[in-house]
């Protein structure tokens, strides 16, 4: 099959490390499984959500500081602060807003 010149395929790979994905899980389940153990059942949907979004809004402050980025054919900080975003979106929505509210006398 021929091809244009100049032309590679695209580097659809793992990153050389796993360290940083290990780090990024462990960031996640950890606080979720102690949120589940130590936390009433009701509220712990919303401090996982407002746990995703202080991490979130963190990678996007490391991002912005690191500068610009180097290779865009790898995840960013930016696209991982943007996972936690969403994993906060919704977290948020199966929230139990009523029990959320109870618990704290609203």
């Amino acid at each position: 099959m021929k091809t244009a010149p100049g032309w590679r395929e695209p580097a659809f790979g793992l990153p050389r490390s796993a360290l940083p994905l290990a780090a990024l899980s462990a960031a996640v389940t950890v606080p979720l499984a102690l949120f589940a153990w130590v936390l009433p059942t009701s509220i712990v949907m919303s401090a996982f959500a407002l746990l995703a979004v202080v991490m979130a809004a963190a990678l996007a402050v490391a991002d912005r500081i690191s500068g610009p980025p180097r290779r865009t054919d790898r995840p960013t900080l930016r696209d991982i602060a943007g996972a936690f975003a969403l994993a906060a979106a919704t977290a948020t929505v199966l929230a139990d807003i009523d029990g959320t509210a109870r618990w704290l006398g609203l």
